[in-house]
C-alpha cells in the first residue's frame, strides 16, 4: 500500500461490495441523513455530523476516498449516529466522505455527500543540522561501507559523532543481534563473536533482572521473548507502561527494521500477543494526564501497514518519519510532554537534555545510518532528541529512530574497534545492530 509523507487515516477497512448507493430489487429506499457538515479539529482530526432521518435503520455505511496516499475505506456505524470523528488524518490532503444509511432487508438511502474537507500543511518542529564530516581511516570494510566522524561544535557546546552509512544490498545486509535471554555483552564482544560484522551499534533500551528489551528485537524473523515487569504489577511492556500520572496506558513502540529485500522502514508497532506485531504509520496517541487510550488493533491507531520486517528493533521516540519529525518540546496544561506517546522517562525522552545518543534510520534511496554521539564529557556535551532528529535529517535521513543512549552508547568498526569515548567503561548491552557481510 502507498504511503503518503504524513500520517494515515483512521478509518477501518472493509469490502465496499453492495454498498455502492445501488438499491437492490423489492427494497425499500430509506430516507437520507441531512445537514451534513464537516468540521476541522485539532490535531489533524475531523467531526462529522448529520441529521438522521430514518426510525429503522440497522446502521450507517460512511465512506472516504481522497488524495493520493489516503485509501478509498468504508466504517461502519450503529443505528442513531448523528456524528463520527475522523482521526490521523493527512496534512496537505483532501477528503470526500460520504454516509448512507442502510437496513438488515437490504433497504438504503441514497448516498450523501459531505462538505469536502482539505487538511492543511503539518509544521515540522525540527529543522536541519549539518557538520563538516571526515571519513575515519583505518578502518578494513569494503567500499560498500563508510565510517565517518565529525568534530564540529552542536550549536555553541563541543561535539563528537560518528556515523556508518550502507546500502544493504549484494554483499552488505543490516542485522539485529540478540545474544539469549538473561545475557548481555558488549558491543564490542558481540562484533567480534560474529566474523561477519562490519560496523556495530547498541540497540534497544533494556532494564531489569530479566534483561531483556523495552519493546521487542527481531533477529532473523525470530521475536525476543515477552518482557513482563518483575514487580507485582506483571505488566508486558511490549504493549502497556505505566504513566508519570499514575496511570497505565497502552504503548506503541518505535520500531526500525528491513525486510526480507533489506527494504529500511520506520514505524509504531503493537504487539497484543506475544509473536503477533501490528505496525502503525502513527504512535497511540498515549498522553501522560489525558484519557486512557484504547489499545492497538487492526483499526487503530489507523490500519497497520502491510510490512513483515525480519531484522528490527524497538526503542524510541522516532526521530523522523516520512521526512519529518513527529516530537516536540511542547508540553500539556498538566505539564506533561505532550508527544511522549511512549512514555519514556524524562532522561530517555527529554527534549531539553543532552547525554550520549545512538540513533538509526534511513535515506530516501535506502541507505542506512547508524549515528553515535559522545556526551557528558569536556570534549563533548551530547545532543537533545530534537537534535539528534534534526542531525539524521542533515545526512539525509527520511525516517529515523532513537536508541538507547547514555553508558550504553557505542561504536564498534573492523579494523578499528571502539571509536566513541569509554568514560565509564564498556557496558553489557542485550541487543545491537549493524552491519554484516551478507551469508553465501
Amino acid at each position: 500500500m502507498k504511503r503518503n509523507r504524513n500520517m494515515s487515516g483512521t478509518i477501518v477497512m472493509l469490502l465496499l461490495a453492495a454498498c455502492n448507493g445501488k438499491q437492490p430489487a423489492g427494497t425499500e429506499t430509506l430516507p437520507s441523513p441531512t445537514g451534513l457538515s464537516i468540521t476541522f479539529e485539532e490535531p489533524m482530526s475531523a467531526r462529522l455530523v448529520w441529521e438522521d432521518n430514518c426510525q429503522d435503520e440497522s446502521g450507517y455505511y460512511l465512506f472516504v476516498k481522497g488524495s493520493e496516499g489516503v485509501s478509498q475505506d468504508m466504517v461502519t456505524l450503529p443505528a442513531n449516529t448523528t456524528s463520527y470523528l475522523a482521526e490521523g488524518l493527512l496534512g496537505e490532503s483532501e477528503y470526500h466522505y460520504s454516509i448512507q444509511a442502510f437496513r438488515s432487508d437490504g433497504g438504503m438511502s441514497l448516498r450523501e455527500d459531505f462538505p469536502v474537507l482539505k487538511t492543511p500543511a503539518i509544521e515540522d518542529p525540527a529543522g536541519i543540522l549539518r557538520f563538516n564530516w571526515t571519513e575515519v581511516s583505518g578502518s578494513s570494510l569494503p567500499d560498500a561501507v563508510k565510517v565517518y566522524k565529525t568534530e564540529d561544535a552542536l550549536e555553541g557546546r563541543p561535539f563528537h559523532a560518528w556515523y556508518a552509512v550502507a546500502r544493504c544490498n549484494g554483499e552488505i545486509e543490516f542485522k539485529v543481534l540478540f545474544p539469549g535471554d538473561q545475557k548481555t555483552r558488549t558491543i564490542d564482544q558481540q562484533a567480534e563473536d560474529n566474523g561477519k560484522c562490519l560496523v556495530l551499534i547498541n540497540g534497544g533500551i533494556f532494564s531489569g533482572k530479566f534483561l531483556r528489551p523495552i519493546g521487542f528485537a527481531i533477529h532473523d524473523g525470530v521475536q525476543t521473548p515477552w518482557r513482563v515487569s518483575e514487580d507485582e504489577d506483571r505488566i508486558r511492556v511490549d504493549r502497556e507502561y505505566w504513566g508519570p500520572d499514575g496511570k497505565l496506558h497502552p504503548v506503541s513502540r518505535g520500531l526500525f527494521g528491513v525486510d526480507k529485500d533489506g527494504i529500511p522502514r520506520v514505524y509504531w508497532s503493537f504487539t497484543p500477543e506475544h509473536g503477533t506485531v501490528y505496525v502503525y504509520d502513527q504512535p497511540i496517541p498515549s498522553t501522560a494526564g489525558e484519557a486512557v487510550c484504547p489499545p492497538g488493533s487492526t483499526s487503530y491507531p489507523c490500519i497497520p501497514a502491510s510490512w513483515d520486517p525480519v531484522n528490527a528493533i524497538t526503542c524510541g521516540p522516532v526521530l523522523l518519519k516520512d521526512g519529518k519529525c513527529p516530537i516536540s518540546a511542547e508540553k500539556t496544561s498538566k505539564g506533561y510532554w505532550k508527544t511522549n506517546y511512549e512514555l519514556w522517562a524524562d532522561d530517555i525522552f527529554g527534549v531539553e537534555q543532552h547525554p550520549d545518543r545512538t540513533a538509526v534510520g534511513y535515506t530516501a534511496d535506502g541507505s542506512i545510518i547508524l549515528l553515535v554521539c559522545d556526551g557528558r564529557i569536556p570534549a563533548s556535551d551530547g545532543a537533545t532528541t530534537l537534535q539528534m532528529a534534526r542531525i539524521m535529517k542533515g545526512l539525509g535521513c527520511v525516517g529515523a529512530l532513537n536508541l538507547d543512549g547514555g553508558g550504553s552508547t557505542g561504536m564498534w568498526v573492523k579494523g578499528t574497534g571502539h571509536v566513541n569515548d569509554l568514560t565509564g567503561g564498556n557496558r553489557p548491552v542485550v541487543t545491537t545492530l549493524g552491519f554484516f557481510l551478507r551469508n553465501d
